[in-house]
């Protein structure tokens, strides 16, 4: 047990401070910190074991190469993609080996909604570490004991208890659980060793208490090298490692006024070369629902804008989207700054920004940054169900909330983006072999729907209405009402199939394990809920009208990835 006394130290501070409240101010930022980076160690003693190099940082966690060899030079794909809070019950069901293949066809990914543990997996995570930590008094205490016996049952029964907990110990070890952003890079390893991530050092979230993300890189280091950011070697503080990357400066001593509190989670940048180019990116998942009260709403639209009334801005911004424009406004000023500053105009702003590429308010945002366009106008969001009020087919597309902005003169080898949408590209044939059970499917094969039936079978298929709840990506999955009425006929091949692939996913949570009352036991925590929950969220949905394609936000994302191909 020789990582003990590291695991001992971190838990403790960890524990100490993770139900401190904090509020949003730069002040705060090394506490924040600080606790993540005592993840990064833990993660690098119980789970990384030498496998590759973790640095962890002040100003980024860097999960290096497993193995790197030179590529070929030729096209270069630089993408973003929101991956929807790998690692929770929002995600419970995604398939990390199809998210990795489709990563697997770009050089850099900028990941958003990365997550750490979270919910049960915290929770083991928490006393799976506090065995390791409490263990070794707990033995000194049980020997100590042993001496003061004579009865030889007695010792016996003493032995068999120092036996089970220096079992139970070393099997603890292997029971902490990895983040989903560290799922996500472990699959992509398996298509190449070389895939490496450099992410965000905290979490941020756009209410004080509520879920943390974190933004991340990975990078394929066959293709592309880590290069020194001009701007975070300024900035470094102590422990920041070599500056590569880190969150942009928004306070008054580069943008000229304190807009740190304006944002929801901070952009994140990180330099790279490719060949002899080097270029910057900047990525964001940015604000939906602004949270803040009347008044900080005023001090925003002043801060950022310049006026006291949304309605002198012109067309386009609104109640509803003047934080998305404030943060997108306030990033492409901190660009405009970088390129004026350090003389390099080869940075990239990429992001899942919430707003649709048709907003009257775009053109007027874009002037901050001087030859800036925005990329990407096809749909790159989901939509779960098949009709549209009107009756039109949606084709499982929703909006386009995820944009390059750069200067297409800096970047004249690039095209204008494209979008992977999952039905038309060749990973629906994956998909459909796995997961689709309807007759019909929308990708690649173009089969037709058999007549529809009101087919009402398992689970309580017995409701009266057609109106399905909602889903909330974050409840658990028992809070995802069972009743479903089906549109369409659940047959007896679909059946099977499904069965199969629940089956195969309750045999991986039965096998899993974790501690309580400080001894290793099965891992119990809502398998037939879950069980459940996969049935109604990947299969029986796929069979009504207003979920009919849910089923590839459960093992995918709610958004397509977007690319940028460049010649480098």
């Amino acid at each position: 047990m020789k990582e003990f006394l590291l695991i001992a130290t971190l838990f403790f501070s960890w524990a100490v401070k993770a139900d401190e409240t904090l509020l949003k101010g730069a002040e705060n930022d090394a506490i924040k910190i600080a606790q993540y980076q005592e993840r990064c160690e833990v993660i690098n003693t119980l789970l990384i074991k030498d496998s590759f190099k973790l640095g962890c940082f002040t100003n980024y966690n860097h999960y290096g190469p497993s193995s790197k060899q030179a590529r070929l030079n030729g096209s270069f794909k630089i993408a973003n993609y929101n991956l929807l809070h790998p690692g929770t019950s929002k995600a419970l069901f995604k398939d990390y080996s199809l998210v990795a293949k489709i990563m697997n066809q770009y050089d850099i990914v900028s990941g958003l909604e990365l997550l750490a543990t979270v919910g049960h997996d915290e929770a083991n995570n928490k006393v799976v570490l506090d065995l390791i930590r409490s263990s070794p008094a707990m033995l000194e205490k049980l020997r100590q004991a042993k001496t003061k016996l004579k009865d030889a049952a007695k010792i016996q029964e003493i032995n068999n208890r120092i036996d089970k907990l220096t079992t139970d110990t070393r099997a603890a070890y292997a029971l902490y659980r990895a983040p989903g952003y560290l799922r996500v890079l472990l699959e992509l390893k398996k298509l190449d060793p070389s895939w490496s991530l450099i992410l965000s050092p905290r979490g941020d979230s756009a209410i004080e208490g509520s879920v943390e993300e974190l933004a991340g890189f990975y990078y394929r280091a066959n293709s592309v090298t880590p290069a020194v950011n001009p701007h975070c070697k300024e900035t470094a503080g102590e422990n920041a490692g070599t500056p590569y990357a880190c969150f942009i400066t928004l306070t008054k001593d580069f943008m000229g006024k304190d807009l740190f509190q304006y944002f929801s989670r901070r952009p994140f940048m990180a330099t790279f070369k490719a060949n002899n180019t080097v270029f910057t990116l900047i990525t964001s998942h940015v604000v939906y629902t602004y949270s803040g009260d009347e008044a900080a709403e005023k001090a925003l639209i002043q801060d950022v804008f310049g006026t006291d009334d949304i309605k002198k801005l012109g067309p386009g911004i609104n109640s509803a989207n003047f934080a998305r424009y404030a943060e997108v406004k306030t990033t492409l000023e901190f660009m405009n700054r970088f390129r004026k500053k350090y003389n390099d105009n080869k940075i990239i702003f990429q992001a899942d920004t919430n707003l649709v590429s048709n907003n009257a308010y775009w053109p007027e945002v874009l002037k901050v940054l001087p030859g800036a366009e925005l990329l990407i106008k096809d749909p790159t969001t989901l939509s779960p169900a098949r009709y549209m009020a009107g009756g039109k087919e949606t084709n499982g597309e929703a909006n386009d909330y995820d944009h390059f902005i750069l200067d297409k003169n800096e970047f004249k080898t690039c095209n204008s983006g494209e979008v992977y949408n999952y039905y038309k590209e060749s990973i629906y044939r994956d998909i459909e072999a796995r997961y689709v059970i309807r007759k019909e499917v929308v990708g690649l094969t173009k089969k037709y729907f058999q007549p529809e039936v009101d087919t009402e079978r398992l689970l309580g298929l017995d409701h009266d209405t057609d109106e399905i709840p909602a889903l909330d990506g974050d409840i658990p999955p028992t809070d995802d009402p069972a009743p479903i009425k089906l549109d369409y006929e659940l047959t007896p091949a679909a059946q099977s199939k499904m069965d199969k692939v629940v089956a195969a996913f309750g045999n991986n949570l039965k096998a899993m394990s974790t501690v309580k009352n400080s001894e290793v036991v099965a891992d119990d925590f809502q398998v037939n809920e879950r069980l459940e929950g996969m049935k109604r969220r990947v299969f029986l949905r796929q069979l009504t009208k207003p979920f009919y394609y849910r089923f590839m936000q459960e093992v995918l994302s709610d958004h397509f990835p977007v690319a940028l191909t460049c010649k480098f």
